[in-house]
């Protein structure tokens, strides 16, 4: 890749905000040091409560959701994410063996998901992948590069 193709990917992401939406304290910091470390800006909120509210200030490119949480749980902010015609992606995430909260948030909207625990390299591939380019174009261009650790 070219520098100035690089120089705009990696734009394209810095200019990207994620929402973490976790009650565990420890995902949510590794989540979010992992988001800075690819360039992504990171805003964090413990309950779907939080999420909404930040949603309704802040510009938000994609949102890594624990269906699983006190006070309003992921699927129910998952729900009112649709009713209010909201387009952001979302990465459910959960540690329940069964996978049952999985398959509902799929089943609500979200568009893909990451089993806890959560390992680095598919963390990168799938936010690079749904939060950085909405035409997904860039991504396959440089899919390469990024699994080869490039940027």
């Amino acid at each position: 890749l070219s520098p100035t193709l690089l120089h705009e990917i990696r734009q394209a992401i810095m200019d990207k905000r994620i929402l973490i939406v976790d009650d565990q304290a420890s995902i949510a910091q590794f989540l979010r040091d992992r988001l800075e470390k690819l360039g992504f800006g990171v805003k964090t909120a413990t309950n779907g409560v939080e999420g909404i509210e930040i949603l309704r200030t802040e510009s938000i490119n994609g949102i890594l959701l624990n269906p699983e949480m006190p006070v309003m749980n992921g699927l129910t902010m998952l729900s009112r994410l649709r009713q209010m015609a909201t387009t952001v992606p979302v990465i459910a995430m959960s540690a329940d063996p069964t996978r049952s909260a999985i398959i509902k948030a799929i089943e609500s909207g979200a568009e893909d998901y990451l089993f806890k625990p959560i390992f680095g390299d598919i963390l990168k591939h799938k936010c690079l992948r749904l939060f950085s380019w909405e035409s997904g174009l860039a991504y396959f261009i440089g899919s390469s590069d990024i699994r080869m650790g490039k940027y």
